[in-house]
C-alpha cells in the first residue's frame, strides 16, 4: 500500500491536468443529485483549489435558488467554523488560495449543517476512505460528535482507489459522485 505522502503527491499531479469540462461534470452531476435533497438544507461548500469542481461560481446559486442555505468554512484556531453565505460576494481569497466567507458572515453551529461537501485527494469507493490534504481540519470537524451531516465527495474517476491508509482520527464519506456515477458505501 502506499503511504498517504506519495498518494497525495500523486494526486496533486494528476489534479493539475483536470480540465475545466471534468470539473463541470462533476457539478453538473451534483446538481442532478440534489434535485432530490429537502428544501431548506444547510449545505457546505468549498472552493478554489485547482483541480476541484468550481461549486462557487455555478452551483452556489443554484443551490441558494433552489431553497438551501449556502454555508462555508472560515478557519478558526485549526477548527472549521460553519458560516451561512447568501452569494459570492461574501467570499473572500484566503492565504492557502481557498475560499472563506468573509468576517461578517452569521456563524452556524455544526448541528445546522445537513450536508457537507467534503474536499479530499483520493477516496475509497467501497469504504468511504478519505484522504485530505494533510491538515486534518475536516476530519476535526466530521469527527465531532454534533456532526451528523451527510458527507458527500465529488471526485473524478482517477481519484478513486482501493487502497488508502486509514488511521483511527480519519473520517470517512457517506457517498461519493464522479461524473459517471455515485458510490454510498457507508449506506
Amino acid at each position: 500500500m502506499l503511504s498517504k505522502q506519495a498518494i497525495r503527491q500523486t494526486m496533486r499531479m494528476q489534479l493539475r491536468e483536470v480540465t475545466p469540462v471534468a470539473c463541470a461534470a462533476l457539478v453538473a452531476k451534483l446538481k442532478h443529485v440534489a434535485v432530490s435533497w429537502h428544501p431548506n438544507q444547510a449545505v457546505a461548500l468549498y472552493g478554489g483549489l485547482r483541480g476541484e469542481p468550481d461549486l462557487l461560481t455555478d452551483f452556489l446559486p443554484w443551490l441558494i435558488q433552489s431553497g438551501h442555505r449556502a454555508v462555508l468554512f472560515a478557519i478558526e484556531h485549526d477548527q472549521l467554523i460553519p458560516k451561512q453565505i447568501s452569494s459570492s460576494a461574501d467570499l473572500i481569497r484566503s492565504a492557502n488560495g481557498v475560499f472563506v466567507p468573509a468576517l461578517n458572515c452569521p456563524s452556524l453551529q455544526i448541528t445546522d449543517l445537513d450536508i457537507i461537501l467534503v474536499p479530499g485527494l483520493a477516496f475509497n469507493p467501497h469504504t468511504g476512505d478519505r484522504l485530505g490534504r494533510g491538515g486534518g481540519y475536516y476530519d476535526r470537524l466530521l469527527a465531532h460528535p454534533a456532526c451528523q451531516a451527510r458527507r458527500i465527495a465529488l471526485a473524478h474517476e482517477f481519484q478513486l482507489i482501493s487502497e488508502i491508509p486509514h488511521e483511527p482520527h480519519d473520517q470517512r464519506v457517506h457517498e461519493i459522485l464522479t461524473g459517471s456515477a455515485t458510490y454510498t458505501p457507508l449506506g
